[in-house]
């Protein structure tokens, strides 16, 4: 299925998570040659600004412009099985994000235990600031408290303005609470895919 978002192939929207790292951000052709070098794992999950979850590689061939390998077609069954172990789940609930000086107040597009994109109009943090955040997330029992990385801003308003953030620091609690939102995500789409 083609997203009804395009973008240009020199604008790097484009982010992978292969052997449980996040990479990018690299422009469709950059995406597309790692695919087709199998410089990443054909079992490895891209994200693209806009999107509001991790998607399996397979399943994205065609907006990345990727002939599907040997003819093969996926099928949606295989599709909902590789998504339920999507590194991201989709989340609502309030960020606060300082530095102890700027302070503003965000939405929360998706997490995982790596980090979390916060929806935010106010571009006043840099790339590679390390930021104090507050996260109380639909789903999960107990607010948390971490230490993040701007690893991109989006003010492209065709897609979800905000941050991408790295965690830092983040509690053991906090990991586990936000493994079990992930795992429950993925298997509520599951059951929406049967």
């Amino acid at each position: 299925m083609v997203d009804p978002i395009h973008t240009s192939g020199n604008e790097a929207v484009w982010f992978m998570y292969a052997g449980g790292v996040q990479l990018g951000p690299f422009t469709t052709e950059q995406a597309n040659q790692l695919i087709v070098r199998k410089a990443v794992s054909p079992d490895s999950f891209v994200f693209r600004v806009g999107w509001k979850d991790w998607r399996p590689v397979e399943e994205c061939h065609e907006e990345l412009g990727i002939a599907s390998p040997n003819g093969a077609v996926a099928t949606e069954a295989g599709l909902a099985e590789r998504r339920a172990v999507a590194p991201r789940a989709s989340v609502g609930g309030r960020v606060v994000i300082h530095n102890n000086g700027n302070l503003t107040i965000g939405s929360g597009v998706n997490i995982s235990t790596t980090g979390i994109f916060v929806e935010t109009t106010e571009p006043i943090f840099s790339v590679g600031e390390k930021l104090k955040i507050s996260v109380k997330a639909e789903g999960m029992d107990k607010p948390f408290n971490a230490v993040a990385q701007v690893i991109r801003y989006n003010s492209d308003k065709r897609f979800p303005v905000g941050y991408g953030l790295r965690f830092e620091l983040l509690s053991d609690r906090a990991k586990t609470s936000i493994q079990h939102l992930v795992d429950e995500a993925n298997r509520m789409q599951m059951a929406d895919a049967k």
